[in-house]
């Protein structure tokens, strides 16, 4: 493997510990993700972040686990 793809790989196992490390964190009930808006309504939007949190950690798994086999 190149230097540069196994620094892409490092990278992506990084982003996807990070990912893995928000599902925790938001996943378990405890933290809420809360988005404001400019007119200063918010919105809740904790399994949104899960959801896309958790395809994050699937794609990172993928990518860097193709780069890892080549």
């Amino acid at each position: 493997m190149s230097s540069e793809a196994h620094d892409l790989a490092e990278w992506c196992q990084r982003q996807r510990a990070e990912a893995l490390r928000q599902i925790d964190l938001f996943g378990a009930g405890g933290v809420k993700a809360v988005l404001q808006m400019p007119d200063g309504s918010t919105q809740e939007i904790t399994s949104s972040v899960v959801t896309h949190q958790t395809e994050n950690a699937a794609m990172f798994e993928r990518i860097a686990s193709a780069l890892t086999a080549a």
